[in-house]
């Protein structure tokens, strides 16, 4: 057989065309960037110059120092890209000129300017810019760098040669000959690879050969063990499923245990959610069953994408239910892998199911002690399931635990209904044991204890408290005169007539005594109880309730005692109310129908 070009070769062609292809690109490569920046180089070297240079230069025209000047000039040319050089004066005579004029490819004009002369400049700074002599400058780098480039890959090319040659090409030879294959008829060349890859196929068709009935036996070995894997991997997914559902009962009974009634509703929600990811299913809900027996209130979760149906079924009477709900109150559980499954019987739950898109469906009755409570269950949509025994065993236990949360809320809600009635009748009956039955104000009781409670806020804020003793004039006398029917109505006129007068939260009236009122004023100080008591007493003479066998008027009348509170002088609130029972009793004293305070409006 005829050797093609051996491999050592072809990868040192090979690798010359790329070195060479290389290069040409990275010179072509940095000719360009180099252009570009020499271009770049002249465009910005004479706003530099002006920056930089031309204050000098400026400054040593003025003072005439023809050294500096040239020492300037001489030090700017030694910059890429000048060539020339010329210092003009402002008639265009030539003072000082250095440099090439023949390489000059552009010129720049710029004035040697000083703030000593004004806008005067001292003279031209003529620039010859050569980009010829860039372009040298670039050819010549490119030319090194090129030159650097072949010798760093000539020398990686031989070096790869000669590892190729002694680490790969002579093992290739020694294996071929170590075969000792017969090499196969060919009208074309071979290289080394090609003759040993000749040489392999050989050797793998009769390794073919030999492994066939060897493979034929292990397949059918393999195909055997596959499938035990398959059957206990399937066992194993089941257990571990059937594990992680029994203990996410067990969390949820032992949460559920001591749950809050308020946070029942939450919990349940976030329940259905975790048993429906782990059964996979697409529903999961729980619907109640009112003492009426229509599923209300009802809980569902859906998987993303799935609609709904717990708003179809609420306020649903489960009389409806010709075949399902009978069966499911019977058998406590129903489940189908596929709707056909479903006897004729329940031909109508059936098309109701397929209307909603059901596949399967699994639902257990909720009951406690006889008492239907509700339906929980789960349903599939997107592809028919098949239960399994343990798992409904397991949905069984779920409905025992719902069975008994539903049960728990039912009587906390009557236990709190029992005791909201109960705190209500307490409320109800604290309010007639402070309420005076004639007159529906507040009676002594309640006055004794709001008037501690008010004078201790007041001595601790340091706010006003005033305090209003009323007693109606010679009521013993009405009494007698028209008899104490009588005398009961002009007590609830007198009554709602101070309610009237006083309907701030803060403010307290009381009847005492008989004929007599109390009135605890906070935040009012003497002049206002006083005025407001004034107010009160004309009131009460406009009702005109007849008194015909009173001296003072025709009418009834009373007499009020005012007294505000002094932290100075009443140690106590029983001091306060002594002051305004004084005064009461001077305004008595005084005739009767009038008031008498700190400052008595008359």
């Amino acid at each position: 057989m005829k050797l093609a070009t051996p491999l050592g070769r072809q990868q040192l062609q090979r690798a010359l065309l790329f070195i060479a292809l290389f290069c040409l690109l990275v010179l072509s490569l940095q000719l360009y960037l180099g252009h570009r920046s020499r271009q770049q180089l002249l465009v910005n070297l004479p706003q530099r110059i002006e920056q930089q240079v031309m204050p000098l230069l400026a400054q040593s025209v003025w003072d005439v120092d023809q050294a500096a000047t040239r020492d300037l000039l001489q030090n700017l040319l030694q910059q890429e890209g000048i060539s020339q050089l010329s210092l003009r004066n402002n008639q265009g005579a030539v003072q000082l000129e250095i440099g090439n004029r023949n390489a000059i490819t552009h010129v720049v004009e710029l004035p040697v300017q000083s703030a000593r002369t004004g806008d005067q400049p001292l003279g031209q700074l003529r620039i010859g810019l050569s980009l010829s002599m860039l372009e040298q400058q670039l050819w010549q780098e490119c030319l090194l760098s090129l030159l650097v480039l072949l010798l760093g890959l000539g020398g990686l090319a031989a070096i790869n040669h000669h590892f190729l040659r002694r680490q790969v090409l002579r093992p290739l030879q020694q294996l071929q000959d170590r075969l000792k294959l017969r090499q196969p008829a060919s009208d074309g060349e071979q290289d080394e690879l090609q003759q040993l890859s000749s040489s392999l196929q050989q050797l793998q068709q009769l390794q073919h050969d030999y492994e066939h009935s060897h493979q034929q036996q292990e397949r059918e070995l393999a195909r055997h063990r596959d499938h035990l894997a398959e059957l206990v991997a399937m066992r194993t997914a089941e257990l571990e499923h059937l594990i992680r559902f029994q203990h996410l009962i067990s969390e949820l009974s032992t949460r559920f245990i001591h749950l809050p009634l308020a946070e029942q509703h939450q919990a349940i929600a976030s329940a259905l959610e975790r048993i429906g990811t782990l059964l996979e299913v697409d529903r999961c809900y729980l619907f109640r069953v009112t003492p009426e027996l229509t599923i209300h209130d009802n809980q569902e979760w859906c998987a993303s994408g799935i609609s709904s149906t717990a708003a179809f079924y609420e306020n649903y009477p489960i009389a409806e239910s010709q075949w399902f709900i009978p069966q499911l109150q019977r058998q406590q559980l129903q489940a189908f892998s596929s709707l056909e499954e479903i006897p004729p019987e329940g031909h109508q739950e059936r098309q109701q199911f397929a209307a909603h898109g059901i596949q399967s469906i699994a639902v257990v009755t909720l009951a406690q002690q006889r008492q239907l409570l509700g339906f929980f269950g789960c349903d599939v949509v997107t592809r028919p399931r098949q239960w399994l025994d343990k798992e409904l065993s397991l949905l069984r236990l779920v409905g025992e635990m719902l069975s008994n949360v539903l049960l728990r809320k039912q009587q906390m809600e009557e236990l709190d209904a029992t005791q909201h009635a109960l705190s209500r009748a307490n409320e109800k009956l604290e309010g007639i044991a402070n309420t005076d039955g004639l007159t529906g104000l507040a009676n002594r009781r309640l006055f004794d204890l709001r008037k501690q409670q008010e004078f201790a806020a007041a001595c601790a804020l340091k706010q006003e408290l005033s305090v209003l003793l009323i007693d109606v004039d010679l009521f013993k006398a009405y009494n007698d005169c028209f008899g104490h029917l009588e005398g009961d109505q002009c007590l609830r006129q007198l009554a709602s007539e101070l309610a009237q007068q006083f309907q701030l939260e803060a403010q307290l009236v009381a009847r005492i005594g008989g004929e007599e009122f109390a009135v605890l004023l906070p935040h009012l100080s003497a002049n206002e109880a006083t005025l407001l008591a004034e107010g009160l007493r004309q009131r009460i003479w406009q009702l005109a309730i007849p008194h015909m066998a009173s001296p003072v008027s025709t009418h009834v009348t009373v007499s009020i005692g005012v007294a505000s509170l002094d932290r100075h002088r009443h140690d106590s609130i029983d001091d306060l109310l002594a002051e305004a029972d004084s005064r009461l009793y001077e305004a008595k004293h005084q005739g009767r129908n009038r008031v008498v305070g700190p400052q008595a409006a008359r």
